[in-house]
């Protein structure tokens, strides 16, 4: 039996330094065959040549098929988007060009996924101080999980190509928060879904990350995202479960800007969150106790919220 071709699409803007550490990891998969789709976003610090020579380095692997591509449209998501339209499998991956996958990954992923149109995993975070933490990984209620924990991030799903595509693929208008942002409509399109319990990615923090270092250096930006999810929910959220969940996400970061001494900024946010008509008293009670929380340095408000 002929075995399945798998894409992995990977963004690269400015990381020269380090996005060999990724594409090694793509190379020391255990599956073959595979589409490694990289996807040069406008880098001024010739990654492209770095990319270029890597490639002409592993082309003894004819089971690995390699493919260097550009994208002017500033942004991941564009990158991504010019990625998926190459894609050619039944298969896609996303990762990030500054971390890494464990050697069975994409092994265990078409081995698990079936007939789902999703399959999951866990990973491990690792901070700019070398500290490890595991990202929430959680077995249900994908829905809510998105919504509170970023659960989908970019790098720990294989999906079916053709879903990511019914759906839109990446929002190119949102600059950040951009994979939760399509974290949230997969979940809201009742995908069908294998949670894969094992380790199987190393996502590492950089200090150049796109989003920066505070919330408030991306300020309007976060709220941009925010606003287009509620936009994609408005009129298929009968109860205001949804719109709860959203506004708990502004209240959050209305307190991270308070926390970075923005508080006019803070204040408005945590405004809009309160005064949303119909909202009880109880609850904007509870939002503002929330944001208290949160700005003393409080974490996992989200089971007051529920």
């Amino acid at each position: 039996m002929e075995r399945e071709e798998v894409s992995i699409v990977v963004p690269v803007y400015n990381r020269a330094d380090i996005v060999c550490r990724t594409l090694d990891s793509v190379a020391a998969q255990t599956w073959r065959p595979l589409h490694l789709i990289v996807v040069d976003n406008n880098s001024t610090d010739g990654s492209a040549g770095v990319v270029s020579r890597w490639i002409a380095a592993h082309e003894h692997d004819e089971a690995l098929r390699m493919t260097l591509l550009s994208e002017s449209k500033p942004g991941a998501s564009a990158a991504r988007n010019r990625g998926l339209r190459e894609v050619d499998g039944e298969h896609v991956i996303f990762f990030d060009s500054d971390d890494e996958m464990m050697p069975p990954l994409v092994e265990k992923a078409v081995n698990s996924i079936g007939s789902a149109d999703l399959v999951y995993w866990k990973a491990e975070l690792v901070g700019l101080d070398g500290t490890r933490t595991m990202k929430p990984f959680h077995e249900d209620d994908l829905v809510r999980r998105q919504f509170y924990n970023s659960m989908l991030a970019t790098q720990i799903y294989m999906a079916r190509t053709d879903f990511i595509r019914k759906i839109g693929g990446w929002e190119e208008d949102a600059p950040v928060w951009n994979d939760w942002e399509l974290g949230v409509r997969i979940a809201l399109a009742s995908p069908s879904t294998v949670a894969l319990p094992e380790l199987l990615v190393r996502i590492n923090a950089q200090r150049n990350s796109i989003t920066g270092s505070s919330f408030c250096e991306r300020a309007g930006d976060w709220e941009n995202t925010l606003d287009i999810v509620e936009k994609n929910i408005s009129g298929s959220d009968p109860d205001g479960v949804l719109t709860d969940m959203l506004d708990y996400r502004r209240v959050i970061l209305a307190a991270h800007y308070r926390r970075e001494k923005k508080t006019e900024l803070g204040h408005r946010l945590l405004e809009n969150a309160i005064g949303r008509p119909g909202r009880s008293w109880f609850r904007r009670k509870l939002l503002g106790f929330i944001y208290i929380y949160t700005v003393a340095g409080g974490r996992g408000a989200y089971y007051m919220w529920r």
